[in-house]
């Protein structure tokens, strides 16, 4: 009984120091969306990954082509006024990244964001200053997403 009662403890101390091997869950929600309005095509892109339920990245891209000629006549000037809005950092996890077609007037914007690592005043500077200490689930981020009219799947 005694070497049962050692087996037995020599078992669990295993297991304590080793710990409950948890599963790590990783899912992925990509919700798109696409609008035709005054000459241009807005197509977005929204891919988010989530540890246990947990958002920790997130990548936005928009992409605009213009597709009335007249628009496309004030591709500069267009072009010009994105830049203002869209200006280029990599920085403390958040990073966005423009890239422009001159031959096929789109102008696209890619806003990746390492939620873990990234600093509060990175996030700031894009506008998601709460992003950290949001609990919202995949589920809850579907339905919101689906409400504003994006087409969303689970990956």
């Amino acid at each position: 009984m005694k070497k049962f009662g050692m087996i037995f403890l020599g078992l669990a101390s295993v297991v304590l120091v080793t710990g409950c091997a948890t599963k790590e869950t990783e899912r992925k929600l990509v919700c798109t969306s696409t609008q035709d309005e005054e000459g241009m095509n807005i197509e977005q892109v929204i891919s988010m990954t989530f540890k246990n339920d947990k958002l920790n990245h997130m990548t936005m891209d928009v992409n605009t082509k213009i597709t009335d000629d007249e628009v496309k006549e004030n591709w500069s000037m267009f072009t010009e006024s994105m830049d203002e809005q869209n200006k280029e950092s990599d920085k403390d996890g958040v990073s966005l990244k423009v890239t422009k077609d001159d031959q096929n007037y789109e102008y696209k914007v890619t806003l990746d964001i390492d939620v873990e690592n990234a600093s509060e005043e990175a996030l700031e500077a894009q506008g998601f200053a709460d992003l950290k200490d949001d609990n919202s689930t995949l589920e809850d981020n579907k339905k919101s997403a689906e409400k504003d009219g994006f087409t969303c799947k689970v990956e």
